[in-house]
């Protein structure tokens, strides 16, 4: 491969921008170093810690009981314990992706592939509906789904049937106009019908990009808390219900199990990304190739 030639100036702003995330990463590195040093702490040496102002740093006597404790004492009651806020935050955050990517996929395929009337205003709907505010929606949200009974159920992820309203829809959009619509013709020929097409040529073929999403969607879905706090409070996820358990802990005798209960639901996403960086990148330089 022949070695790319960049001016002097290209190589002092790629020295900067190396050298502002090589400071990015290692301020995130410190707060996983942070978090897994006060879980891994006694609770005599967290209370010395937080009298001496000095929780940074190991402990001597470093112990893993408190990421077990952590499935038995964090319980919020109402059947809402740990082993349960995990189970909420499993079936929510990849049972709303999955439904969201497969209507979202369906939808951005046809308003891309087939000509119809309104296909446009569907299109700068999309453009439309990112520039509007999320939050100033909420309060209509919660009414409507308050009256469908959608509030505290797992229902609530029929409302992830919204293909007309995230950056998903553009993204798999680049990727369907990427892809010649000579493979559908080929297929008709041989007496596929628009399913077929669908399902096992075209579906296939942005894997990728879905695959992609649902990665990064499911790590925002496992992590969120502000909307599952208003639409499912009774039924907490693992993120919403560390929330809750934030004051009630972080200064007490249950710090400790409080930041291994963290630790525990950092994990997931952490070892997510660490196994399929490799598949994220290359399909986010395919889809720039495409672009």
């Amino acid at each position: 491969m022949e070695k790319i030639k960049r001016t002097k100036g290209e190589r002092i702003l790629y020295a900067i921008v190396f050298s502002v995330l090589v400071v990015y990463a290692l301020f995130i590195l410190y707060h996983f170093y942070y978090l897994l040093q006060l879980a891994t702490k006694t609770i005599d040496d967290y209370g010395d810690g937080i009298t001496n102002n000095a929780l940074v740093g190991w402990s001597k006597n470093f112990s893993l009981v408190n990421f077990g404790k952590a499935f038995t004492q964090l319980d919020l009651g109402n059947g809402n314990t740990f082993l349960v806020m995990t189970w909420n935050s499993i079936w929510f955050s990849v049972g709303s992706m999955v439904i969201s990517l497969f209507f979202e996929s369906a939808v951005t395929y046809i308003v891309c592939k087939y000509k119809f009337p309104g296909r446009n205003f569907l299109y700068n709907l999309v453009i439309f509906r990112l520039m509007l505010p999320i939050v100033g929606s909420l309060p209509s949200a919660y009414r409507a789904y308050k009256a469908l009974g959608l509030l505290n159920s797992p229902l609530i992820l029929v409302t992830a049937m919204d293909a007309l309203t995230g950056a998903n829809f553009l993204i798999m959009y680049s990727f369907y106009k990427g892809i010649s619509w000579e493979y559908a013709e080929a297929a008709f020929i041989d007496g596929a019908n628009h399913f077929d097409v669908y399902f096992k040529i075209m579906f296939p073929m942005v894997m990728p990009a879905v695959s992609v999403l649902f990665i990064t969607g499911f790590i925002g879905r496992w992590n969120e808390y502000m909307n599952v706090s208003i639409f499912m409070d009774e039924m907490p996820t693992l993120a919403y219900g560390l929330y809750l358990f934030e004051e009630r802990c972080i200064y007490g005798d249950m710090g400790v199990v409080y930041y291994a209960g963290v630790a525990i639901a950092a994990m997931p996403c952490i070892l997510i990304f660490i196994l399929f960086q490799n598949t994220i990148m290359q399909t986010v330089h395919m889809g720039g190739i495409k672009g």
